[in-house]
């Protein structure tokens, strides 16, 4: 151990380079400090991953971490947090003795703010604190964006580790921003004694990369003038660091620096970093022997510093010989042909990368066991790629590559898109990541908000709303059903009379809270069920109106002047940034949860934990956005049907993340098709455009499900299982599918937070409710076929007739046959679902599906006006829309319009109808007369006469 103790008596300190738990436990490091003469500790992600999945040292640790809720990148700053302080403790003696110029522990910023100026002065500056300790070295890549930190780091007066240096011009710019920080704080009067650097020059690394390329070069003869590429093979290390150790001495041997020093100035130290041999040809002490020299520091890993302790020959100042020879290495590789320059960003730039991949992977085994951890707390996913996997993996390390997790969370808008305009769009609809954080501290307030309305003897609450604001209360309805003595929470986002009538005869007016929720505080048929219930309250004379209503809204909308000119109890104004669609964990999601009695801090905390699994995670480890990428991939290469397979407790789920998914992507002819509601079938019947989503509950009764999507992964169908331990977790759920879908509009290259054909139905229907106001009537094209009850229209683009059927139900097979492979049928019912009508539309739908072999979707109009419409008007031009409507018996005035609800309802279909024909999409429209139920029994009893004729004919 001499070897090691008389470095010192030639100017030079060893540090160590691999800090580990187990060595401070064990009393190694102490040991090498008080005995062997150790005067340093570095160290990297790379390490410290080797350090934390090899063994059991951290666990405990990492344990309590999980548990108290903390996200894998905080796991791993604690963890090595806890490692450099106590490493800091162990080495303070030599701190003190050598008056702070050695006895120092080095702790890395993330390699992912490399090329992030700012986000590097923000992480120094976090982990310094974070730390306390005087003998604390943050590490810094020396790059382009990282001097400026490195500066500004000095300045503040912490102590930095200039890291990642390959080539003498750029150690020269290192050290001349140090002195500019030490001067910058000489002029202000600062103290300077107690602030240290070191620039550490990666030298093996050099040689690697160099005689790869010099290889090249070697063609066996011997140029006259002997400038040969083998005579230079493993010298070019050794050579940048001689000559950066001489621009040191000029540098720091100065008249100008002798001035700061006299201010109490500390020299900023060369360090040798990477000085293992990499050449097995080679001696282990290639580079250390050579580089011994004053006032520099040599790291070294733990067999390096063996051998040096072995057999190492010191001899005083060698980093000082062969400097002529130094200058001839580069001399030559120019005349050889080879740019330095060019090697040494390439070097830089691996260099850079190698740490984010050795992060990466140690961020996903950390998130990995948290999983673990967490077991039974935390939703499980589950993925069979099927036959992309390839090609997901390689866009899932593309991501990790260009940093998209952090970004995302960032909220970066180029994720997505270049132009002006999008990126509006996108700015404005990034609120939603931080929703789960920032509603936790206010989850109290709104809770006491329910507890008041449930103390003052409140029955039900009806939430108004349509689209993103009315389908979360609707999966919260049917997935908990209100807690005892809570009120029970209804949802109207039908302007069907029929619905409206029904809603009125389960409540108590006076007994009732009515929600008033709209985004942009202007929905028609938000404020047109408004006006009615405020209108019928106030005529009751009972209570003041205004008592019995809350809104929910952005800021300053005309909701807001609406509910205060009412005098609504309370106006609830959402965060901003945060689309309807993505609104689910605020407040219009939270404030009707917890009038039913739900806990909405247990769904936060699930929403949290699903966000700490996502936040800065690489997509391998990522729920979230490997979820999206693998729905991108998929639809680019055809499969663009996400079928969904929800067990029994939970199947309302699909109501909210069908509309995600289809407002989210159907745009720019692309798009993610939901289909919810469907009984899964054999495998036969399945073409090679879906992907299966199987969301369960463990306590359901899942065999059935289970056994068919088993046989569909056997038929090499993709399939997502995602395992869920209790309906609360629906928290994470929404948080997933919210990430997944961002992800998933990236890889297909839309803007997934534009609505960009919603408004064209709205428009429609205005035009249409204007012209009946003038006319009377609505301006609608001739039947194709009608009898006494039924009449259908049809698009520009159906080309069907009369004549050439003698049944509804012939026209209609006419129809639906033009559907081609990977078509969907789509069927629009516009009327008010009883349990009898949806049956028989289920029935339908599954008949098409199983003799036609493609997808069928189901969808209550108007709701879906706000939601899927933008898919079915903006998204591939591959659906067959069948739109249902009836003529309604009663009319129910809408207070301050000249028309009424069912007028508006007759609209809203008729709008729809005329939007979808208008982008020359195939849609008929089919009108059921005043006896819905009727009307649409012989429709699907016609269907299937004519279904069973075809069927004899064939067999015939």
């Amino acid at each position: 151990m001499s070897t090691l103790i008389d470095l010192l008596n030639y100017g030079q300190s060893y540090w160590l380079d691999n800090l580990t738990r187990g060595k401070i436990n064990s009393g190694e490091l102490r040991q090498r400090v008080t005995e062997q003469g150790l005067r340093g500790i570095t160290s990297n992600p790379s390490i410290f991953n080797k350090a934390i999945t090899s063994g059991k040292d951290y666990d405990e640790q990492i344990i309590q971490l999980v548990k108290q809720g903390k996200s894998p990148q905080q796991i791993y700053n604690q963890l090595t947090i806890k490692d450099v302080i106590d490493a800091c403790a162990i080495l303070k003696p030599v701190y003190e003795q050598s008056s702070g110029i050695d006895g120092y522990v080095s702790l890395e910023v993330s390699p992912y703010l490399a090329r992030d100026t700012q986000g590097t002065i923000d992480e120094a500056r976090e982990l310094h604190k974070a730390v306390g300790c005087p003998n604390c070295l943050i590490k810094i890549p020396g790059t382009a964006e990282g001097i400026p930190a490195i500066e500004q780091m000095i300045y503040e007066g912490i102590s930095i580790n200039v890291t990642l240096l390959f080539s003498v011009e750029r150690y020269v710019e290192v050290a001349k921003a140090y002195i500019r920080a030490i001067e910058r704080r000489v002029k202000e009067n600062k103290p300077v004694n107690n602030i240290v650097s070191v620039s550490s020059i990666f030298i093996s690394r050099i040689d690697t990369l160099v005689d790869q390329v010099l290889s090249q070069h070697i063609t066996g003869k011997v140029p006259s003038d002997l400038k040969t590429p083998e005579l230079i093979l493993s010298k070019t290390g050794i050579a940048t660091a001689r000559l950066a150790y001489q621009q040191f001495k000029e540098i720091f041997g100065s008249d100008d620096w002798k001035k700061l020093e006299a201010k109490g100035a500390n020299i900023q130290r060369p360090l040798w970093a990477s000085t293992s041999n990499k050449n097995p040809l080679n001696s282990d002490l290639q580079y250390v022997e050579p580089l011994i020299g004053k006032d520099t520091i040599n790291t070294m890993p733990d067999e390096t510093i063996a051998a040096l302790s072995a057999k190492g020959v010191l001899k005083q100042d060698t980093i000082e010989q062969g400097v002529d020879e130094a200058r001839h290495v580069f001399t030559t590789l120019q005349t050889i042909g080879i740019d330095i320059n060019k090697v040494t960003q390439q070097l830089e730039d691996e260099g850079v990368q190698k740490f984010t991949d050795s992060y990466n992977k140690l961020i996903s085994d950390i998130a990995n066991k948290r999983l673990t951890i967490l077991h039974d707390e935390i939703a499980s996913q589950k993925i069979s790629y099927g036959k992309l996997e390839s090609q997901i993996k390689e866009t899932s390390a593309y991501l990790d590559e260009i940093q998209t997790a952090r970004l995302l969370f960032a909220k970066d808008p180029y994720v997505w898109k270049t132009d002006t305009e999008d990126l509006k769009t996108i700015n404005e609809g990034l609120g939603w990541l931080d929703l789960p954080d920032t509603f936790m501290k206010t989850a109290e307030r709104i809770s006491e908000f329910a507890l008041t309305i449930k103390n003052e003897g409140y029955t039900d609450v009806v939430l108004l709303g349509m689209g993103g604001s009315s389908l979360c209360s609707e999966v919260a309805k049917q997935t908990f059903g209100s807690a005892n003595n809570f009120m029970q929470l209804h949802v109207l986002d039908n302007t069907s009379p029929a619905a409206i009538l029904e809603l009125e005869q389960k409540i108590n007016p006076d007994k009732t809270l009515f929600i008033v929720a709209s985004k942009s505080g202007g929905t028609k048929e938000t404020i047109s069920f408004f006006r009615h219930f405020y209108t019928k309250l106030e005529q009751s004379k009972k209570i003041k109106a205004g008592k019995n209503f809350v809104a929910i809204t952005d800021q300053d909308t005309p909701l807001v002047k609406l509910a205060e000119e009412y005098k609504f109890r309370e106006i609830f104004i959402n965060q901003p940034g945060v689309g309807g669609r993505y609104s689910v964990l605020s407040d219009f999601g939270l404030v009707p949860m917890a009038l039913m009695g739900i806990d909405i801090k247990a769904l936060l905390e699930s929403a949290i934990k699903m966000k700490n699994s996502c936040n800065g995670i690489p997509v391998d480890a990522n729920p979230g956005m490997m979820l999206g990428v693998l729905l991108g991939i998929y639809q680019k290469r055809g499969r663009d049907k996400v079928t969904f397979a929800l067990s029994s407790t939970i199947n309302s789920f699909g109501y909210w993340v069908e509309q995600l998914l289809a407002e989210s992507t159907g745009k720019e002819g692309k798009g993610l098709i939901p289909v919810n509601g469907e009984t899964l079938g054999s495998q036969s019947i399945y073409g090679d455009d879906r992907v299966f989503i199987h969301m369960y509950l463990s306590t359901d009764n899942n065999s059935e499900d289970e056994n068919k999507i088993q046989a569909l992964e056997d038929a090499g169908h993709p399939i997502v299982r995602i395992k869920i331990p209790n309906k609360i977790s629906l928290g994470g759920e929404y948080y997933r599918w919210e990430i997944a879908v961002a992800i998933a509009g990236m890889v297909i290259g839309i803007n997934p937070f534009d609505q960009p054909n919603v408004e064209e139905s709205k428009k429609n229907t205005l035009k249409l409710l204007d012209g009946a106001d003038k006319t009377g009537t609505y301006n609608q094209p001739k039947p194709v076929w009608q009898n006494e009850k039924t009449a259908i229209y049809a698009g520009t683009r159906v080309n069907i007739t009369s004549t050439q059927h003698d049944s509804i139900g012939s026209l209609l097979r006419q129809f639906v046959a033009t559907a081609k492979p990977h078509d969907y049928i789509a069927l629009l019912p516009y009327f008010m679902l009883t349990n009898e009508r949806e049956n028989t539309l289920q029935t339908w739908r599954m008949q098409m599906r199983d003799d036609m072999k493609i997808a069928t979707t189901l969808l209550e109009g108007p709701r879906y006006l706000h939601s899927t419409g933008q898919l079915h008007k903006g998204g591939p031009d591959t659906g067959l829309y069948i739109i249902l409507v009836g003529e309604e018996k009663e009319e129910i005035s809408i207070p301050n319009e000249k028309y009424g609800f069912s007028a508006l309802h007759q609209a809203q279909a008729l709008g729809d109808f005329y939007s979808l024909s208008e982008k020359n999409r195939r849609v008929i429209r089919i009108n059921l007369g005043e006896d819905i139920d009727a009307g649409l029994t012989e429709l699907y009893t016609s269907f299937m006469d004519t279904r069973e004729k075809c069927l004899l004919e064939e067999i015939q």
